[in-house]
């Protein structure tokens, strides 16, 4: 019970590096092959809880491009070789690369123990800081991220000191479908705005049914 359940070891391996922490006890999700499956269906992408951001770009590219150009900034290669993104959600840092991405994205997270399997919601996941709804029995099984609809367009945004190879001071992805020229959907979610990654949803509440135009979007950076 008191394992630390190890997917990439890019976060963990400070602990033990930089910080001289002892673990009594660490699993290694690399060779589960359970962990490791990538499924496309015909409404999600699901990645299991052992899939490598180099083994889940491919299918990023092909889906979520923005998501995609997120993942080639996240590390340098070798990082992103050994990280998950399962990994990086359980983290629950509040500038965490992925969070914000699944939240937009309304994925859903499959938590597994002996009792069985749990769904859910990205934005439900984090219920403080560094503080997720893992159970102390659980990891992270596989995360299903719905494809995007027709006339549904994605985006996400990166600031940090460096372009590449540098951890975020703040992310901002959005989920936006536009009808007949007004805001039909629009799910935004930010990390590095406070202790933990959330949803706008005043924003969003803000825009929903208005035109898609600058002037609705003049006087929003006031209601984040």
């Amino acid at each position: 019970p008191d394992a630390f359940v190890l997917g990439g070891g890019t976060d963990l391996g400070i602990r033990v590096s930089k910080e001289r922490e002892a673990f009594p006890v660490v699993i290694s999700t690399q060779w589960v092959t359970a962990l490791r499956t990538i499924s496309e269906g015909t409404e999600a992408l699901t990645l299991g809880g052992g899939v490598t951001y180099t083994r889940a770009l491919p299918y990023l590219d092909r889906h979520f491009p923005s998501f995609a150009a997120l993942v080639r900034r996240i590390g340098s290669r070798q990082i992103r070789n050994i990280g998950t993104l399962a990994a990086n959600i359980a983290n629950a840092s509040p500038i965490g690369d992925t969070i914000p991405c699944l939240m937009a994205l309304d994925a859903t997270i499959t938590l597994r123990s002996k009792r069985g399997a749990r769904d859910v919601k990205a934005d439900d996941f984090i219920l403080a800081y560094r503080k997720t709804a893992l159970e102390k029995d659980e990891i992270i099984e596989k995360i299903a991220i719905p494809l995007l609809k027709a006339g549904t367009d994605f985006t996400v945004y990166k600031l940090s000191k460096r372009f590449d190879q540098d951890i975020s001071t703040v992310i901002g992805a959005f989920r936006l479908r536009v009808d007949n020229g007004n805001v039909a959907e629009l799910r935004a979610a930010y990390g590095g705005m406070a202790a933990t990654t959330a949803r706008a949803k005043h924003v969003e509440a803000a825009v929903i049914g208005k035109p898609w135009t600058a002037e609705t979007l003049r006087d929003v950076d006031a209601l984040i």
